[in-house]
């Protein structure tokens, strides 16, 4: 992803990437780790706006999210 995609995306407020442990599995995707309840996820920015939008759709719901961020418009268009 580029920095200045990053940078675009506010979802990134809430989270954070983290260094990428190199995978037979999965050597191309980003992981991602959630703020709030330190949740670590592959597969990008997309997965962690389910995670804190709560839509449980290929990830777990977060548990930690406030409320005013799980219901952010931005958030549950996911």
């Amino acid at each position: 992803m580029s920095q200045a995609k990053k940078e675009v995306d506010i979802t990134w407020q809430y989270c954070e990437s983290i260094p990428l442990i190199l995978s037979l599995h999965n050597p191309h995707k980003l992981q991602v780790k959630c703020k709030f309840c330190s949740h670590v996820c592959w597969g990008g920015i997309a997965r962690m706006k389910h995670h804190l939008a709560g839509t449980r759709e290929n990830v777990g719901a977060c548990t930690s999210v406030p409320d005013e961020v799980r219901e952010w418009k931005y958030l549950s268009n996911y």
